[in-house]
């Protein structure tokens, strides 16, 4: 089968080739992928690892074969591939990490859900008595981003956005949030604070001076390094803080707490009952996924992007 796999040389970091159709374990189903989406984290990891790598975890497409108690076959599912190989035409998934999607839901717009919906909901849920409280969503204009501040708005937050250009604001006000700052430095932001949640992305000089703008039992969750810094966090404003704290964030190991059906199943209800809106920047075809990726790399759009495999 057509699969692609990283090549740091290739444009975008990854390449198409031929590979082994998925062998399936007991728990595992196995999915006809009509369109998976693109992430910048494992864009990155393509460029800096050996080329030859299965690469991709946010898949959508149809059930072929299933497990007992599994989705009954011809399903429209969304899956999670915690082992990365989800660009290809077929994937084979654990139960645990796929969920039915329902039939007003697209499926180019499951497939963007998995890492980047899925971190923005558990960052957030890191934080406590949100309702009217001020929460800080950097690099807004990003995947996780994005659907950190659809969701915040929908906990009740006060939600303020980081974004680096004017031209940015428009798009993530309409998201949701309520104050939307253009700034690269971290001044501002720190002067709009104290922030009950901080949620970020970038792990970098900026996160560093807002971090310092947390509330006195605030929490900062880093699910993302972006810039490749160093944080500088003063000690003594963590003491003095009492209960604030710093936290990082995997969905690998987020997936313990609660299984990744779940949490896909909780989004695809608030996407069916019309409380979120999912706005996919860029869909494409298939021998275009290379171009793409080089744009999401290169910032060139915001937001998530989606490669057919099949209608």
């Amino acid at each position: 089968m057509k699969a692609y796999l990283t090549d740091p040389n290739a444009p975008g970091g990854i390449r198409q080739d031929d590979v082994s159709s998925p062998t399936l374990e007991s728990n595992q189903a196995l999915i006809e992928v009509s369109h998976f989406s693109l992430n910048r984290g494992e864009l990155n990891s393509a460029l800096q690892g050996p080329a030859g790598r299965s690469i991709g975890w946010d898949v959508a497409g149809t059930v072929l074969q299933a497990p007992p108690g599994g989705p009954q076959l011809g399903s429209r599912v969304v899956a999670f591939s915690r082992a990365s190989r989800g660009w290809a035409e077929q994937v084979a998934v654990p139960l645990n990490d796929l969920a039915v999607v329902p039939e007003t839901v697209p499926s180019a717009t499951a497939a963007s859900l998995p890492v980047a919906a899925l971190t923005a909901l558990y960052s957030l849920e890191r934080g406590q008595r949100l309702l009217g409280s001020k929460v800080l969503i950097t690099g807004a204009t990003g995947g996780v981003g994005n659907f950190a501040v659809a969701l915040a708005r929908l906990m009740g937050a006060e939600v303020i956005a980081q974004v680096r250009r004017a031209d940015q604001v428009k798009a993530v006000r309409l998201l949701g949030a309520d104050t939307v700052i253009v700034d690269e430095q971290g001044d501002q932001l720190s002067a709009s604070g104290p922030y009950r949640l901080i949620v970020d992305g970038l792990g970098s000089r900026l996160t560093s001076k807002v971090i310092h703008s947390l509330s006195p039992d605030g929490i900062a969750v880093i699910y993302g390094v972006s810039d490749r810094q160093t944080l500088e966090i003063q000690p003594g404003f963590l003491l003095g803080s009492g209960t604030g704290r710093i936290e990082g964030f995997n969905l690998y190991r987020q997936s313990e707490i609660e299984s990744i059906s779940r949490g896909l199943e909780r989004l695809l209800g608030l996407i069916r009952s019309g409380k979120l809106q999912v706005a996919v920047d860029r869909e494409v075809g298939w021998e275009d996924a290379p171009e793409v990726a080089r744009d999401l790399l290169e910032r060139k759009f915001s937001g998530k992007a989606v490669v057919r495999v099949r209608s």
